[in-house]
């Protein structure tokens, strides 16, 4: 996968769950307000970047409890928007 973000791998580690998910759902956010203004370039980039949120999450080993509801999020986001 091409990471747009590749410094925030690293970082992502530091954030709790909590701030995770706040910031994957800002991505997800972002895909349907540009969805809904008739950009899908915008909102196809939004998308991408909420996944490679969601991938950071999935690989961060404290999360390893909540591996099925992550990877069922991924699978509903993609599902949904793809």
């Amino acid at each position: 996968m091409n990471f747009q973000h590749q410094k925030l791998r690293d970082q992502w580690k530091n954030l709790t769950i909590f701030e995770q998910m706040a910031n994957i759902g800002s991505e997800v956010i972002r895909t349907i307000s540009w969805k809904n203004k008739n950009n899908p370039e915008y909102s196809k980039m939004a998308f991408e970047r909420a996944l490679e949120l969601i991938y950071f999450t999935v690989e961060d080993e404290k999360n390893i409890k909540r591996l099925r509801e992550l990877t069922k999020m991924r699978e509903l986001l993609i599902d949904y928007f793809a």
